[in-house]
């Protein structure tokens, strides 16, 4: 995994984009010539996947944009005017999208250690704290997201190799944000080990946005994959995934319960984005 993907980056950036009626193919053909134009001048530090939205909005556009840390970010503004997602093709933005459509997501991938999921492990033993002495001070190490699972290399599928990527989205209830990370963490790991090969998930949080809003992608090999996603949850035996979700999640000093109770009702949303050819 030597390209930066959503598996081994450490900052993610996803700009959705509107395509203005009537530049469907010119649009198309812009961001092509941008994705391959950053990937191409700017590899080994950022690279950047495009993606069609699969059941949504029609001719609405996304990108994942990969980068190791927000420090490569601000270098990559700093050598492209105007911002990293341009390009000579791109100057002429706002005659091939919708004024007011596009919007940037930033996300990390979750480090035990974020948002009140310190543990005592690593409070007592400094060698697995999240932090490291920089020259401003003590600073969060964010890990890649593929540390977040048991899955190979080999086995790993990530925005460089997915057949479909679905982005689910949820907001937790404040008083629980401990215990619903560690629920989030548990059921994407429940199904990465139920789905070798054919399905990976992984939890990022979300930067400079609505606090304790985290983002889980799941990435399929195929769209059939959905299936077998399906089938999980379908599963009865002692060993399936629903089990998880069957279990306790919140203490009895916390007036005990399972995930429904972590989750802010109606906050849930999926989205599917199949890679642009």
């Amino acid at each position: 995994m030597s390209e930066l993907n959503t598996a081994n980056a450490g900052v993610l950036v996803h700009r959705v984009a509107q395509i203005r009626g009537g530049m469907g193919k010119e649009a198309r053909e812009a961001s092509r010539d941008a994705v391959e134009y950053l990937n191409t001048q700017h590899a080994g530090v950022a690279s950047v996947t495009a993606f069609e939205e699969t059941f949504g909005t029609r001719d609405k556009l996304h990108w994942i944009l990969n980068m190791r840390s927000f420090t490569d970010y601000a270098q990559l503004n700093g050598s492209e005017p105007g911002g990293v997602f341009t390009n000579p093709r791109l100057e002429e933005w706002d005659r091939l999208f919708v004024e007011g459509s596009v919007r940037d997501t930033v996300m990390q991938p979750h480090r035990w250690g974020m948002h009140g999921t310190l543990t005592e492990a690593m409070v007592a033993d400094p060698s697995v704290h999240p932090n490291v002495q920089g020259e401003i001070g003590p600073m969060f190490q964010v890990t890649p997201a593929s540390a977040q699972t048991e899955q190979s290399d080999s086995e790993i599928i990530h925005s460089g190799n997915a057949g479909l990527v679905m982005r689910r989205t949820a907001d937790f209830s404040y008083s629980f944000r401990e215990e619903a990370r560690v629920f989030a963490r548990t059921i994407a790991e429940m199904v990465n080990l139920s789905s070798r090969g054919q399905a990976t998930v992984f939890l990022y949080e979300e930067d400079f946005g609505r606090m304790d809003r985290v983002h889980w992608l799941i990435h399929l090999r195929s769209m059939e994959v959905y299936y077998l996603l399906m089938g999980l949850d379908s599963r009865t035996d002692a060993d399936a995934p629903r089990v998880t979700y069957l279990q306790d999640w919140i203490s009895m000093d916390k007036g005990g319960g399972s995930w429904d109770r972590m989750l802010i009702q109606g906050s849930v949303r999926d989205l599917a984005l199949t890679p642009q050819r």
